[in-house]
């Protein structure tokens, strides 16, 4: 297969590498990624009052590499219209270095990007895992190893117009895979405040989207099994439409 490897902590990430490595063995891959870092950017695209430049690296053997001064978005669309000589068969976005698990995937980068491969009608994949050194090639391989091992098992269940959001726990069993849902109620941001030596406060976000719900373990959703030592597959869907509301709508006057 023809793969394009995006993400969002920049073309030369250790997990972006670790996963080019694990797939160019089988398939053709090449890399389009953020210059700069652009986690928690979400499904955002430059403007045009921002020209997007464009630069190729030949660092691995077989294996192209663009940097993109842009978002994980950016890298999408760019290489489909200008960068890629063809459209490639699949789109995996990753591998992050934290889960991407419940509502924390709307202000993702990496899940975002596969989104839009979805949206431009290319199969795509986020990939997310939890790692303890993020700057270690190494250890990102266990994962990317595993799953380039099982990319066709996933490829081959995969849903039309649905992206795959895989995430892996620190400790992982390729023999635990399960298909489950988002954990709801999961946004908690902090901000730590600071004042410069002239009197200005200024915010910080700490931590981000860490906090969740008390009832977040009972919805058995992704975070429940990740925490089990599950690899999490979670098929996400395009239209958030709710459809259930539409005629309670109608009937207050409101025709859609």
């Amino acid at each position: 297969m023809k793969i394009l490897l995006v993400n969002e902590t920049g073309c030369f990430s250790p997990g972006i590498i670790a996963l080019a490595k694990a797939l160019s063995t089988k398939h053709r891959v090449a890399i389009v990624g953020p210059l700069s870092n652009k986690a928690g950017t979400g499904h955002r695209f430059t403007t045009s009052a921002h020209p997007l430049r464009v630069q190729q690296y030949m660092v691995l053997n077989k294996i192209k590499i663009y940097s993109v001064n842009g978002t994980p978005c950016d890298c999408v669309t760019l290489a489909l219209d200008k960068i890629l000589k063809s459209k490639p068969d699949l789109i995996i976005a990753g591998i992050s270095e934290h889960n991407n698990r419940g509502e924390t995937i709307y202000s993702s980068g990496v899940v975002s990007a596969a989104i839009e491969g979805t949206i431009q009608g290319i199969p795509s994949i986020a990939l997310s895992a939890k790692i303890r050194d993020t700057s270690d090639e190494k250890e990102f391989m266990p994962v990317a190893t595993n799953f380039a091992k099982n990319l066709a098992y996933f490829v081959k269940y995969m849903p039309a117009n649905t992206t795959l959001n895989i995430n892996y726990p620190e400790r992982f069993n390729q023999r635990k895979v399960i298909a489950t849902h988002l954990t709801r109620g999961m946004i908690n941001n902090k901000y730590l405040p600071e004042v410069n030596p002239f009197g200005t406060t200024f915010y910080w976000l700490k931590s981000p989207l860490m906090g969740f719900a008390l009832d977040a373990l009972e919805q058995r959703g992704d975070l429940y099994w990740l925490k089990k030592g599950y690899i999490t597959v979670t098929p996400l869907k395009l239209n958030l439409t709710n459809e259930a509301a539409i005629p309670m709508l109608e009937k207050l006057g409101i025709s859609l």
